[in-house]
């Protein structure tokens, strides 16, 4: 290579490298121009605005944006055949328009059947998802994807779809010369690319740590219910819990009470809420009823001074529902106060019954000055005693059919519950409810105590 030649190649790398700069700052510059006019300064900072684009309405603008498309083509097919008299590509464009046209319901019906199908793939796939599952999993949960994307976040990845559409449209208007569409193309959407990932990646922290909380809310909360079966002289007992998140707001316990030796206690309890929120205040409500049973002895007296615990350190709105049953093993009798809580069924002499509190019955919480009073039963041997919370009563299939409160007593009421044992009777409950739900997921949290006279 010559000297004349060196000269002419540095010219042309010091032309191109100033286009790229040019193009580069300008395109910067459009860039930051239409983040301040969205309200974005800082890409840092937290945003709780709405994002600027409806996903929902832009989805159906992109669908239109389809069909113009298609009809464009369609005119430009015509045009061409009119012009040449070749008529195979409007023939062929005419053959394929129609036929989506046709099957454009059907094709709706078949996406809505594989959409929950391509959800379970890619979430049990893991590193081994193809490519087209990917696309297809976008594409039909797009309008959920976008709403599960944190608000502060939510204009970032509006800004990354904008770098996109300006990259297409740099690609398509040819901007500058040689190579610089395809840079200016390629900056973009790689900026678009590391934006996406960094809210991906953001939002994967912060979800790993709420896991790493809700695993130690969910030991903090397992660790006040019992460990096993209590063992009463005279009385078979039973308890359950299944919380329909990680952590949930039901609890139950067992404890002889301190005022009377011979009363054991049994406490089912359901905080309004669901998650982190109820389980804390579930803890919260365990260690308040623990240091009110000590100081009271019969049910209704604790529930009125756990109310005003409840009352004191809860937000409004947020209430305690809550059952306190007591034993008397001497005496064979049941003694129980109700704040809220489901009524528990008596199965006694082949009748089963709801028991009615008596006084009031409203849940911890709701009225700083309630006094709650407690109703005494008489129990004879067989007799069954169930306390639940809702979650059974309201549990539902895919249908969203109740289980209802019906079913449960008719599971009492059958034969076959004759001299069973207090976790038999459990069990049948559990497998009833189960089977109702054919699979739905569960929507609260379900707790329930047998308790069977010897």
């Amino acid at each position: 290579m010559n000297e004349e030649d060196s000269v002419t190649l540095e010219e042309k790398i010091q032309e191109i490298s100033g286009r790229l700069k040019a193009g580069a700052e300008a395109m910067a510059g459009r860039i930051e121009d239409a983040a301040r006019s969205s309200g974005i300064v800082n890409v840092g900072e937290r945003i709780p605005d709405p994002p600027l684009v409806d996903p929902i309405r832009f989805k159906r603008l992109l669908i239109l944006a389809l069909k113009l498309l298609v009809v464009i083509e369609l005119i430009s097919a015509f045009l061409e055949g009119a012009r040449s008299s070749q008529w195979f590509r409007f023939g062929v464009d005419l053959i394929l328009a129609g036929t989506l046209y046709i099957l454009w319901g059907r094709i709706s019906v078949l996406l809505r059947e594989r959409k929950e199908s391509s959800r379970r793939k890619i979430e049990s796939g893991g590193e081994s998802v193809r490519l087209w599952d990917a696309l297809i999993f976008s594409l039909l949960w797009s309008d959920e994807i976008h709403s599960e994307i944190p608000p502060d976040r939510k204009r970032l990845v509006v800004l990354s779809y904008t770098m996109i559409a300006l990259g297409v449209v740099a690609a398509f208007l040819q901007i500058g010369s040689g190579l610089m569409p395809l840079v200016i193309t390629g900056v973009l959407v790689l900026g678009a690319v590391n934006l996406l990932v960094w809210v991906v990646s953001a939002e994967r922290g912060e979800r790993e740590s709420l896991q790493t909380e809700l695993r130690l809310a969910r030991e903090v909360q397992s660790s006040l219910m019992p460990a096993s079966q209590p063992e009463v002289p005279g009385f078979d007992i039973a308890g359950f819990a299944s919380p329909a998140r990680e952590v949930g707001g039901d609890l139950y316990g067992y404890a002889w009470m301190e005022g009377k030796p011979s009363h054991f206690g049994i406490s089912v309890f359901d905080v309004s809420g669901k998650g982190m929120q109820a389980a804390m205040a579930a803890v919260f409500t365990s260690g308040a009823f623990a240091t009110e049973s000590r100081v009271a002895s019969a049910p209704g007296e604790i529930l009125t001074r756990l109310n005003r615990s409840v009352y004191a350190h809860s937000r409004r709105g947020h209430f305690v529902a809550f059952l306190l049953a007591a034993l008397d093993v001497s005496a064979k009798t049941l003694s129980f106060a109700n704040a809220g809580q489901t009524k528990p069924l008596l199965r006694s002499g082949g009748r089963v019954d709801w028991m009615d509190s008596v006084g009031v019955h409203f849940p911890l919480g709701m009225k700083e000055d309630a006094v709650f009073q407690e109703r005494k039963i008489p129990l004879e041997s067989g007799d069954i005693v169930v306390l639940l919370t809702d979650g059974f009563t309201d549990a539902m299939n895919d249908r969203r059919e109740l289980f209802g409160a019906e079913r449960i007593q008719r599971i009492l009421e059958s034969s076959d519950i004759d001299g069973a044992s207090a976790a038999r009777v459990l069990e049948r409950c559990v497998a009833e409810v189960q089977k109702h739900a054919s699979g739905a997921p569960q929507h609260d949290d379900m707790t329930m105590v047998v308790i069977r006279v010897v």
